[in-house]
């Protein structure tokens, strides 16, 4: 069976106690309040890291897109800059022919 503890092993006990109770408050103090959150900051930042990545890629994206619709644009206003010659140099050759009878 167990000894009886005496006061001298008691007070042992209660020093042991507080220099680990003062050593964990150092090493929070130098760490923070716990490793969780270390852990859970990590986390956020891994997230936050991965949201810029996808943002970088929706903007290259958004980017390769935006530059197709400036050549579709450029295209339309080249077919429309040529069906609206097209047009007029008719409409100018059809009232000439008018114009002679």
């Amino acid at each position: 069976m167990d000894a009886p503890e005496t006061s001298s092993d008691h007070r042992a006990n209660d020093d042991e106690l507080l220099s680990l109770h003062a050593e964990v408050a150092r090493l929070r103090a130098l760490v923070g309040p716990s490793e969780k959150s270390y852990a859970d900051l990590a986390q956020d930042a891994q997230g936050a890291r991965d949201a810029a990545r996808e943002a970088e890629f929706e903007m290259g994206t958004s980017r390769a897109r935006i530059i197709e619709l400036e050549n579709e644009v450029r295209r339309w206003r080249r077919d429309f800059v040529w069906f609206r010659d097209l047009v007029v140099g008719r409409a100018l050759t059809f009232a000439n022919r008018l114009r002679r009878r």
